[in-house]
């Protein structure tokens, strides 16, 4: 197996371990097609925005050898048997029971895109649930988040520690003309997704660490955040809360790295921004 395609598909599991945890919530009974993705809606054209995140340069190899020849990346449409063949190649078939690689970039844009705002598109996760169900203590009105729900997300977490930083930006930076491509398509054609990842990783950043045990209570089938200002966070704050405290800590450790791969830790570059709602 060429290492190139095993630092690929890395990058895409640590991305989406936080999107692991959103199972809170019924899914819709009718799920929209996929094909909505592509879908813009119609609006008025916009000044082309500023770049304040550009690219990281491509380090040139050592003097007196050959950059490995790279394969060219599949057409954005036709990426499905690529995301699966990296899937397969590095952990076997068991692999596709974490992810969903039928339009795979696409969902991973559209949710991280939507990890600062209040609600998820949950019918285009590109995950498969955890085992086990989301589970409470303490009695009726007086519920907390049980220790023993944490446990269920560790393995993915562990799996967001196992790639070296570097290894997830060279990934990164290998995919993202699909990623920018996937998310110009959508309702940003002239955005650039690295500003808008950037921005996102600063967010998640941002969640404000919470003491446990930390209350909830059930609302029709599911549980909200008994404070109202823990509940009134983005969906992907509230994600970094319900995994557990060491969880959060160990995922936002993995953020940070990725974050100052990609930017840098010059002066002002590597601390997370203000919190934005997106």
């Amino acid at each position: 197996m060429k290492p190139l395609r095993s630092i690929a598909i890395a990058v895409g599991l640590a991305l989406v371990t936080l999107l692991l945890v959103f199972f809170w919530r019924e899914r819709p009974s009718q799920q929209p097609s996929i094909s909505e993705l592509g879908q813009p809606p119609v609006v008025a054209p916009e000044a082309k925005p500023e770049i304040r995140y550009p690219l990281p340069e491509a380090q040139p190899p050592i003097a007196g050898t050959e950059a490995p020849a790279i394969p060219p990346l599949p057409a954005l449409g036709e990426s499905d048997s690529f995301t699966s063949d990296l899937l397969t190649q590095l952990f076997g078939e068991s692999a596709l029971q974490l992810l969903v690689p039928q339009h795979f970039i696409r969902r991973l844009v559209l949710i991280i895109d939507a990890l600062p705002r209040k609600d998820l598109p949950m019918q285009h996760l590109p995950v498969r649930s955890p085992l086990g169900s989301f589970e409470t203590a303490g009695d009726a009105g007086a519920e907390i988040i049980a220790t023993a729900n944490f446990s269920r997300y560790a393995p993915y977490v562990a799996l967001a520690e196992a790639v070296p930083p570097e290894r997830l930006a060279e990934a990164y930076l290998r995919i993202y003309p699909l990623l920018e491509e996937a998310y110009r398509e959508m309702d940003h054609p002239e955005g650039y997704f690295n500003d808008r990842m950037i921005e996102v990783l600063d967010h998640l950043l941002a969640t404000p660490q919470v003491k446990e045990p930390i209350p909830v209570v059930k609302h029709i089938a599911r549980y909200r955040y008994a404070d109202p200002q823990l509940e009134s966070l983005s969906a992907g704050q509230k994600i970094l809360l319900r995994m557990g405290s060491e969880n959060a800590r160990r995922v936002k450790n993995v953020l940070q790295q990725l974050r100052n791969q990609l930017v840098g830790t010059r002066t002002g570059e590597g601390k997370p921004a203000p919190q934005s709602s997106g």
